[in-house]
């Protein structure tokens, strides 16, 4: 939930919730329960290793004009985004994909420069984490 420390993990996590689906992140808490207590930050932390080089494939396509590879970029992405809970990441590169597939470039370019500025906050949202 948006901006409510439901899972009691601390004010950290409420400045988050407004970029970040904080259930999937209890849920990624609970999956690794007592037995992997690590397992929300190594999954975090993948994401912020990944989730820039998917950008960078996405704007390469772009330039290079491979709207199949910009397709594949933008679906890993989306996917790695859903399971972090960046939603609104998840949105953007599900639009992207669906438009390289019908060849709207144009398009692409325009949630490109969004994508850039909601990645900088999806970032900082992640590193604030409470683990």
């Amino acid at each position: 939930m948006q901006g409510h420390d439901t899972n009691g993990s601390g004010a950290r996590d409420d400045a988050a919730g407004a970029v970040i689906d904080m259930q999937v992140i209890a849920g990624l808490r609970e999956l690794g329960g007592e037995d992997e207590p690590g397992l929300l930050v190594e999954i975090v932390a993948l994401y912020l290793v990944d989730a820039p080089r998917r950008l960078h494939e996405i704007d390469q396509a772009l330039a290079s004009g491979d709207l199949k590879a910009l397709e594949r970029a933008a679906h890993t992405l989306k996917s790695s985004s859903q399971n972090v809970g960046a939603t609104g990441m998840a949105q953007l590169c599900k639009r992207m994909e669906e438009l390289a597939r019908r060849s709207e470039v144009s398009g692409v370019r325009v949630l490109q420069d969004e994508g850039s500025r909601h990645w900088r906050e999806v970032e900082r949202a992640l590193r604030s984490l409470d683990a």
